[in-house]
């Protein structure tokens, strides 16, 4: 019995001897063709994005085809403004300062699959925001700034679920602005002030997470919707010289905001008391509406408070006593507004 189970164990182990080889083959083999798969698809990825930076070069005007004079051959990792992945993949195009001249019609966006990061500021970009700009489905960060681009914003913007900046400021943009973007949920930074744009600010924009919120400097016409108050993780918010009509929603005492900014608009009413609860405010911009009524009492509450403009409106009735505890106060103005100073000497 002992001599049949030992003869069995020797068996078995040749069994093993005789095939272990064989699958280590077969899995050094299936990594091998892995391996060769990846660098297939990385190689035909990076001649496309080559294939695509090029083409865009060549449309350029001369002195940005010089700028880009080391756009050439099939490595673009080593190209000005381009960063790579491991594998030799474009991440990043970051041409800001470059004093590029043209347009983004000829940029293959769907051929640059892997890009992160957008940044074209401070160029001499025209003509209207391809709608292809939807095909980058990694973007983070989307920058084109201090540009002359026209047209309406596109609704593909809608489709770059992973972008956290997004900075079209300082341009000729029109129209409205897109439902579409308010469903951004990794949105922390909206830039869009000094632009042509027009319409109402949508209730959608309720839904963003954003940090920073600037439509400044535009045409908006319409009343603050209250649904921006919901932002819970808003410190900057920048509304001023647009045409936003009606009253100053008394649910602004619910934003977490350091920054706020309404002057030059058409707002009506008083200022709500309940602006005296924004602790962290340092900067409030009221100047140039149609405000009413009285300074909140409770205004010197504001301790953080640093800079407070609210000339140019209809408010009436002596400055609060309170103000004398605003130890931050350095600038105030106001300046055409029917106000006694208790502080005055007489």
């Amino acid at each position: 019995m002992a001599s049949s189970q030992k003869q069995f164990s020797m068996l078995f182990l040749a069994y093993l001897l005789l095939i272990f080889p064989q699958q280590m083959s077969c899995l050094a083999s299936s990594r091998s063709s892995s391996l060769v798969a990846l660098t297939d698809a990385s190689n035909y990825t990076v001649n496309e994005e080559v294939e695509a930076l090029l083409t865009w070069k060549s449309k350029l005007d001369s002195e940005s085809r010089y700028n880009l004079s080391s756009w050439n051959g099939t490595s673009p990792c080593s190209w000005r403004g381009i960063d790579c992945d491991p594998l030799g993949s474009v991440v990043s195009l970051n041409l800001s300062f470059s004093a590029i001249r043209g347009t983004l019609h000829s940029l293959n966006f769907s051929h640059l699959p892997n890009l992160v990061t957008l940044s074209l500021p401070y160029n001499n970009l025209f003509g209207n925001i391809p709608l292809s700009i939807g095909h980058l489905s990694k973007l983070i960060r989307l920058e084109l700034f201090q540009n002359n681009l026209s047209g309406n914003i596109p609704i593909e913007l809608g489709s770059l679920r992973s972008l956290q900046y997004l900075d079209l400021s300082d341009n000729n943009l029109t129209g409205p602005i897109p439902i579409e973007i308010f469903g951004l949920s990794k949105l922390t930074l909206l830039r869009f002030q000094n632009n042509k744009l027009s319409g109402s600010i949508p209730k959608e924009i309720g839904m963003l997470p954003v940090q920073y919120l600037d439509l400044s400097d535009n045409n908006l016409t319409g009343p603050i919707p209250i649904e921006i108050f919901g932002l819970s993780k808003l410190t900057l918010l920048r509304f001023q010289n647009n045409k936003l009509s009606g009253s100053i929603p008394k649910e602004i005492g619910m934003l977490p905001v350091q920054h706020l900014a309404l002057s030059g608009n058409d707002l009506t009413g008083p200022i709500p008391d309940e602006i005296v609860s924004l602790s962290n405010l340092t900067y409030l911009f009221l100047a140039a509406n149609n405000l009413s009524g009285f300074i909140p009492k409770e205004i010197g509450r504001l301790k953080s408070l640093h800079t407070l403009h609210i000339h140019e409106n209809s408010i009436a009735g002596p400055i609060p006593s309170s103000i004398g505890n605003m130890s931050s106060l350095g600038s105030y103005c106001f300046l055409k507004i029917n106000l006694s100073d208790p502080f005055q000497k007489k």
